[in-house]
């Protein structure tokens, strides 16, 4: 209704002012007649014949104009004489001056005018109507996400409460959006970024590299010992010392000026955990090419001081690898990797130190990843092998047990040695699959020979760290004697010192129940893995085999002579084995027998020999002694005692 009178008025003022305009077109068209009388009639009246009024008010046409009326038409008077009075149809002069152009023109104009006037009034009203429409929507929104709609004072116009609305939403979307990055990229127990993170803002900062022509590093940071501060004081102990770890971490960005916090999160995006106890640090190196260096000397720095965790003071170090962009790797993934090659390289020069990345690195991870692949096809394919070396008594040369020994000839590479597959196995837990296989083949060929009249031989298997973490080790292992049909006492298991002192209660526990089966437990390398000595005494172990190192120093330095002698008498005190590795020279056995050590193995005794060689010797010759003959060369032989 309002809208409707407000287009009639606007309609009445345009028709009015049309009627004012045509009024003066009217006027300048009597003014021309009166010296230019053409393209009209005139006609002419007597003075005394005629009355001359003016023009009603309400006429707004031929307002100022004076009229004669005759015979019922209206006359404008055009021009008055002493005698006469010449006239022109008013309704001839109304037509003219409407037919005239400025007329038409300006009638046009108004016409357009309205027409505008209307149209734009209609504009007005649909946007009115559509920002109502949207205040509704947007409140409607608000509260279904239990957001206050904005209160806004009845004067203020639909579009100022449009605008308070959407500040509200901008504001809920803005702190969602932060909060939906925070809670998808962060880490929550160190409050940085995760890797997935970490890798996005490295792709972006490589690209801006890459355009603008300068060089980037990162800094992959590997904690050292910190395994060990999980073992031994708990996982919430370890917790808090990656949170420490993640604050000097941040302290040493911003010291150095490297910070970059993302506009929405706020998060650091230059520092990262990129998982367990690894964090990285990402260097931009357009104006300091050491910078690196400097950031990873301090970063050691930092992790080297005293945590404190209660009312326990503990110290670690870490291990540093630094790949440079792009003269390492070109891509976030591939430089990781290669900061990560050096990292580990750190680790094995020493630990407490970092590493530049360098390509002689990179042929050792491609030579890993090679031998990795090789051995999924060679367990895949079995062609593993056993080979077995006899440990023979000191005293008369009787075969005491045979180590079960794994091979690998590689079609290609030939001999590959397990000093160099068993470590990858290891890490990469293929050692699962692989030593499943040896252990079910080493039960097997002993329960051959063990049917065969070999019954005072055992066979010993080495056991890794990994299988005792995966396996329940007893269900495991008796599992494989029940599949063999050996008897548990002809079983022995070899675990390293290294592994044996860290092992957990469960592990131990299920070695003492392997004890009770009848199946002998060795540790294996002794002497390498720093263990107290007094550790002996509480590890569930039948038989101690000394680490070849002794045995190769012992007749040229005090010390280790000492450290043997120590250890065969303590071994002899708690009624545990001793088993000297590695002795290869007859001096060395004389040493090893006068120190009252129980066995020997080596290549004196004999290489490890295939199934065949150790069957063909030991049940078919016979051969039962180790002669020494007169100028002390030794002849060494298998021994069997049945």
């Amino acid at each position: 209704m309002a809208n409707a009178l407000r287009i009639l008025s606007i309609s009445i003022i345009t028709l009015i002012a049309f009627i004012y305009g045509l009024n003066i077109f009217l006027t300048k068209q009597v003014n021309d007649l009166v010296y230019a009388p053409k393209g009209i009639e005139m006609f002419s009246f007597a003075q005394e014949q005629v009355n001359v009024v003016a023009a009603p008010w309400y006429n707004i046409v031929l307002s100022g104009q004076h009229l004669i009326y005759s015979d019922d038409t209206a006359y404008i008077v055009i021009q008055t004489t002493a005698d006469s009075v010449i006239t022109a149809s008013a309704s001839d002069l109304v037509l003219l001056t409407l037919l005239a152009p400025v007329s038409i023109i300006m009638l046009l104009l108004l016409a357009l005018a309205v027409s505008w006037l209307v149209n734009l009034r209609f504009q007005n009203s649909q946007e009115k109507y559509t920002l109502k429409v949207l205040n509704s929507q947007a409140i409607e929104l608000l509260t279904s996400l239990n957001i206050s709609a904005g209160i806004t004072p009845k004067k203020h116009s639909q579009l100022e409460q449009l605008q308070t609305n959407f500040q509200s939403l901008n504001t809920y979307i803005t702190n969602y959006t932060r909060e939906s990055e925070v809670s998808i990229y962060l880490d929550k127990l160190t409050h940085l970024i995760d890797r997935h993170a970490y890798i996005e803002h490295l792709a972006k900062q490589l690209r801006l590299a890459e355009v603008e022509q300068f060089s980037c590093a990162l800094l992959f940071i590997d904690l050292d010992g910190f395994k060990q501060v999980n073992d031994s004081f708990g996982h919430s102990f370890g917790d808090d010392v990656l949170i420490q770890v993640a604050t000097r971490l941040s302290n040493v960005l911003r010291h150095h000026k490297i910070s970059n916090l993302s506009p929405i999160s706020q998060l650091e995006q230059n520092l990262a955990r990129l998982g367990g106890d690894e964090f990285s640090i990402f260097i931009n190196l357009k104006d300091d090419r050491n910078k690196a260096l400097e950031v990873a000397q301090n970063v050691l720095q930092e992790i080297e001081r005293d945590f404190v965790l209660g009312n326990k003071l503990i110290k670690i170090s870490a291990s540093i690898g630094i790949a440079v962009y792009p003269d390492s790797a070109s891509t976030p993934q591939a430089l990781l990797q290669m900061a990560d090659v050096a990292m580990y390289r750190a680790k094995t020069d020493g630990r407490g130190i970092f590493k530049v990345y360098s390509p002689e690195m990179g042929k050792k991870i491609r030579r890993y990843h090679y031998l990795l692949e090789e051995m999924r096809l060679a367990i895949a394919s079995s062609n593993f092998h056993m080979s077995f070396q006899p440990i023979v008594h000191v005293d008369d040369c009787a075969i005491d047990y045979f180590e079960a020994l794994v091979r690998w000839d590689h079609p290609v590479e030939g001999s590959i040695t397990p000093d160099e597959f068993i470590p990858i196995a290891e890490e990469s837990n293929l050692i699962l699959e692989l030593g499943d296989w040896i252990m079910l083949e080493s039960c097997r060929q002993m329960s051959a020979w063990y049917n065969a009249g070999m019954k005072k031989v055992a066979i010993s298997v080495n056991i890794s760290g990994v299988q005792l973490k995966h396996y329940d080790i007893y269900e495991w292992v008796m599992e494989k004697l029940a599949k063999t049909g050996l008897p548990a006492k002809a079983l022995m298991l070899e675990i390293t010192e290294s592994t044996l002192i860290k092992a957990s209660n469960k592990i131990i526990q299920s070695l003492e129940k392997l004890r009770g089966e009848g199946i002998t437990i060795a540790i294996d390398d002794f002497g390498t893995g720093f263990s107290s000595l007094s550790t002996l005494a509480d590890l569930p172990i039948d038989v101690i085999k000394l680490d070849k190192l002794f045995v190769s120093q012992a007749n040229d330095n005090l010390k280790y002579n000492e450290i043997m002698h120590s250890i065969s008498e303590l071994g002899s005190k708690l009624g545990l084995k001793v088993v000297a590795e590695g002795v290869e020279e007859v001096a060395q056995f004389e040493l090893v027998k006068s120190m009252g050590i129980n066995c020997i193995q080596g290549y004196l005794v004999s290489h490890p020999e295939s199934s065949v060689n150790v069957g063909h010797k030991v049940l078919q010759d016979n051969i039962n002694f180790m002669s020494v003959t007169g100028t002390g060369r030794v002849r060494a032989y298998f021994v069997n005692k049945y």
